[in-house]
């Protein structure tokens, strides 16, 4: 993908993605107005983001390397596990629920970096593919064009009159 297309799709991730966190957590602090995090809306929007942002970038920058080796691969799923049950502990002390409600959306998170990197990907060879054939189209085209010219045109003549037999 185009780095300038591909940075427009990633800042119009991210603010519908804010858009959502807002009013999640909207929902979240009418439902339980009576909780200890109810005057800090900004701060549980910020933190959600960064959580956010962190687990995308980490998997999204994280899969080209680990490509390479399983190790790697293994390496960065457990960073990744580590992140998301660092993230989710402090509701572990609320109950299963909220951890869940944690944990899910983080993982819908990894899940669409994973997705954004194959599609940026599928069009990146998709281009590479379009431009190593436009090389081959033009190898082809002076390749045959050194045939046809003036100069390899009189070699061929004169090749064809020293072999052929005189009458």
């Amino acid at each position: 993908m185009k780095k300038p297309v591909e940075i427009i799709v990633h800042i119009f991730f991210w603010l519908i993605f804010t858009a959502f966190v807002v009013i999640l957590t909207q929902i979240y602090l009418q439902a339980r107005s009576d909780s200890a995090v109810a005057q800090h809306f900004i701060y549980l929007v910020f933190l959600e983001l960064a959580m956010a942002l962190i687990l995308f970038y980490t998997t999204f920058l994280g899969i080209p390397p680990a490509r390479g080796s399983k190790r790697s691969l293994i390496l960065l799923a457990t960073i990744l596990l580590f992140l998301v049950a660092f993230f989710a502990f402090p509701a572990s002390r609320h109950g299963i629920w909220q951890v869940l409600s944690s944990v899910v959306p983080h993982l819908i998170v990894i899940f669409l970096a994973v997705v954004f990197r194959r599609f940026s990907d599928s069009v990146r060879l998709e281009k590479e593919k379009q431009e190593l054939m436009l090389q081959n189209a033009q190898s082809e085209l002076a390749l045959l064009k050194m045939q046809v010219s003036p100069h390899s045109y009189s070699i061929h003549l004169i090749t064809l009159t020293i072999l052929s037999p005189v009458m």
